[in-house]
């Protein structure tokens, strides 16, 4: 037999990189213009001692950065 359920564990997630956001600038010199960037944190996500990042859902990835971005502000 074989079926899903939801559990909930605790996890371990370590962040390797995280970048600030930064508002673009553009004006008539074209040398002080740059774009606007995102901000962005890389994670690593165990449970215990395995590393599941690879094999959680992308929205799961999503929150987790969210969460870990919040964290990070001062």
């Amino acid at each position: 037999m074989t079926f899903e359920s939801e559990i909930t564990a605790p996890v371990t997630v370590e962040v390797l990189d995280a970048t600030r956001g930064t508002r673009g600038r553009y004006t008539d010199a074209p040398e002080q213009c740059y774009p606007h960037e995102r901000e962005s944190v890389e994670l690593t996500v165990r449970l215990g001692t395995i590393d599941i990042t690879a094999a959680l859902a992308a929205d799961v990835l999503e929150a987790l950065a969210s969460e870990a971005l919040e964290r990070l502000e001062p």
